[in-house]
């Protein structure tokens, strides 16, 4: 295949450049004896990569000339394709089979810059809503204090908002956030949208910045986001009442095949407790769930682990969530080359995303919220909630729904401000 006609191929495919190059000239072979579409041939492409992300062969393994041989012209090539599409909807049907999965992606060491960030806007607003009221939103506001992460997490885009190997701090904090204005109504501020909160501790003042940010506005609930095993922030930091930290947790499985350089789950829930133990409000975030082989036992080991380690009046939240993707996100992860499996799933759109079919959303959801007791969901029990998801979701995972994100909204609020400001 000549350089020139490769080229070209590039140009009108992008993504074909993220292909292996045995997959790239196998695909320009067929569309020699095939008048593919567009539309064919970009699916196709789509299908090689996440084969190889996969770690599941590659088209050639799949593609059979032999399918539609009684046809010719465009319906034999329809015929081809449907039979590949199948095969692959089994794979992305089925639960994840990470048994055989062993492929980690190639890390490197990130390069930190402390004085980057000048004039860049630090507040906003998380990215999760969408036009009206189509997923409950809890309106989370964000401080964007750091941009980029050193985790590896395969399904996480954050590593491709930003410069892929510089890790940005921002300069002055203390001194910005002394004269950040607040729009009215706000009450509830996230810091790991652009990164971990915690995996630095207090590395260049951020932690001693942002204790005195929410002392100055005692009304605020801020929330520190982790997956980090990272404790000795604790030791070196004073935090007011109103200051939160919340670990992600995932099954061991997802840990190891898709976590990245995180910590392990023992070792979040280590630095949970040290937290906890410390007199620091604490919550969790079950997310993304992953549908695998297994996950059944190992989401109800963890919600265990959390009932047995904690109590319910420890606790703040406890949301769940699962995997959701936009197409520039898709479209980043074909391109990253991340070995992964956390796109092989049955991709729907919903509500502008794609995500698991709402069935497969409610059997997780239902599960791992049916694993905690009947204790922790009364009283002096955690906040449970649905990140990013449906609304039609909610009753048949809790039992309840709100009719919009604003009681939403004013229902969190309300627990949230019980839990932090209740403590001594």
């Amino acid at each position: 295949m000549d350089t020139e006609t490769e080229q070209q191929f590039i140009a009108t495919y992008p993504l074909a450049a993220s292909m292996r190059e045995e997959d790239r000239l196998f695909l320009l072979g067929l569309s020699r004896r095939h008048w593919f579409s567009f539309q064919q041939m970009r699916m196709l492409i789509e299908q090689s990569i996440d084969l190889s992300l996969w770690d599941q062969g590659s088209l050639s393994m799949l593609w059979n000339e032999d399918t539609g041989a009684n046809l010719s012209g465009k319906p034999r090539t329809k015929a081809i394709i449907a039979a590949v599409n199948q095969q692959i909807d089994t794979l992305r049907k089925n639960p994840t089979d990470y048994s055989d999965f062993t492929r980690k992606p190639k890390t490197t060491s990130k390069v930190t810059h402390v004085e980057t960030l000048g004039d860049e806007r630090l507040l906003g607003r998380c990215p999760c809503p969408v036009s009206g009221e189509k997923t409950r939103c809890c309106n989370l506001m964000t401080l964007d204090v750091v941009q980029q992460c050193a985790f590896a997490c395969s399904y996480c885009s954050i590593q491709s908002f930003y410069h892929k190997d510089e890790i940005q701090f921002a300069a002055n904090l203390a001194q910005r956030l002394e004269k950040l204005e607040l729009p009215e109504g706000a009450w509830h501020i996230g810091t790991g949208q652009s990164s971990d909160s915690l995996m630095w501790g207090n590395d260049h003042g951020i932690l001693d910045a942002l204790s005195g940010f929410a002392t100055k506005h005692p009304q605020i609930v801020i929330e520190l986001k982790t997956k980090s095993g990272r404790t000795d922030w604790l030791d070196t930091t004073s935090f007011p009442r109103n200051m939160v930290a919340s670990w992600s947790l995932n099954a061991p499985t997802v840990i190891g095949r898709e976590e990245h350089l995180t910590a392990s789950l023992e070792q979040r829930f280590a630095a949970a407790r040290k937290a906890a133990d410390c007199g620091m409000p604490v919550g969790f975030h079950l997310h993304p769930m992953v549908h695998f082989n297994g996950w059944e036992e190992e989401y109800r080991t963890v919600v265990e682990e959390i009932t047995t380690r904690f109590s319910p009046g420890e606790i703040v939240m406890v949301s769940l969530g699962t995997l959701t993707f936009t197409k520039e996100v898709l479209k980043q992860l074909r391109e990253s080359g991340r070995p992964s499996r956390v796109l092989q799933m049955e991709l729907t759109e919903t509500a502008g995303k794609y995500s698991y079919p709402v069935e497969t959303k409610q059997q997780m959801f239902s599960h791992a919220y049916n694993c905690f007791p009947k204790s922790w969901k009364t009283g002096d029990g955690p906040f449970f909630y649905l990140c990013m998801e449906l609304p039609q979701l909610w009753e048949p995972v809790f039992g309840y729904s709100y009719p919009d994100n604003a009681s939403f909204e004013a229902a969190m609020k309300r627990h949230y401000m019980e839990k932090v400001f209740s403590r001594s």
